[in-house]
């Protein structure tokens, strides 16, 4: 069997700021590239509209303020449980 160490495509990133704008485009850009993306930002419903944009199971999104830091270590404890 021949492995491909230079393809992305099943590997996991956790992208904040997903909502709008840079981390958006990045987050469904990845998702079509075959990344299973676990993705926050601080509205549900711009989680939501991410969820439906990107290709079906690709993304998962968690609601997250950067700056609490107790939910950061609570959510990357949620992340590593799911994915």
């Amino acid at each position: 069997m021949i492995t491909d160490y230079f393809s992305l495509a099943g590997k996991k990133a956790l992208i904040t700021g997903a909502g709008k704008g840079i981390g958006r485009a990045l987050a469904l850009h990845m998702a079509g590239q075959g990344w299973t993306i676990a993705a926050s930002a601080r509205t549900a419903s711009d989680l939501e509209t991410l969820r439906e944009e990107a290709p079906a199971g690709q993304v998962h999104s968690f609601m997250l303020d950067i700056t609490d830091r107790d939910a950061c270590s609570a959510t990357v404890q949620k992340i590593t449980g799911q994915l």
